[in-house]
């Protein structure tokens, strides 16, 4: 339950969460989430944001450190630290942008390029398993239906950032 204060009277209302297609992808999402840290720690060594770092870079090496830090859903000044440790550990190279030199790039380097395929196989070994019931007309449909909320939601972000308008 919840409870909101209003004029000092307690109005108790219910949200029904049980029922919530979000709600039921959050849960879905951070059982995975948990699921594929523990792996990656118990298997490489490795903590969620790094192994989450290393696939973004090896998507996209030489991002900045704020293009980083939106890709694996970060604030920026949550990523310095874990930069700087995997700085340290030689998994990354900072590198000076060659048109501003205020602006760091992010490289990947061999030590952890030569971790990508163990991460990726890890990756797809924990999907068979989470998918195992579900037939691919069903994987095919779930998709296009998070598809269709992703970019519904998308779209109202980009709405709400630029409008003083609250939702009705």
């Amino acid at each position: 339950m919840i409870c909101i204060q209003v004029n000092t009277i307690h109005i108790m209302r219910k949200l029904d969460i049980s029922n919530s297609l979000a709600m039921s992808v959050f849960l879905a999402s951070k059982s995975q989430e948990r699921l594929a840290e523990l792996e990656m720690k118990k298997q490489l060594g490795l903590t969620p944001s790094q192994w989450k770092i290393i696939l973004a870079l090896n998507i996209s090496d030489g991002l900045t450190q704020k293009e980083l830090a939106d890709k694996i859903y970060v604030d920026g000044s949550t990523l310095v630290p874990i930069l700087d440790k995997m700085e340290q550990n030689g998994l990354i190279e900072r590198r000076a942008d060659s048109k501003d030199r205020r602006i760091n790039r992010i490289f990947l380097t061999s030590k952890s390029e030569s971790t990508v395929d163990s991460i990726i196989l890890i990756v797809l070994q924990l999907r068979k398993m989470i998918y195992r019931g579900l037939t691919e007309d069903q994987i095919n449909s779930a998709r296009k239906t998070l598809d269709v909320m992703t970019s519904n939601s998308d779209e109202m972000i980009s709405f709400f950032k630029t409008s003083e308008q609250v939702i009705p």
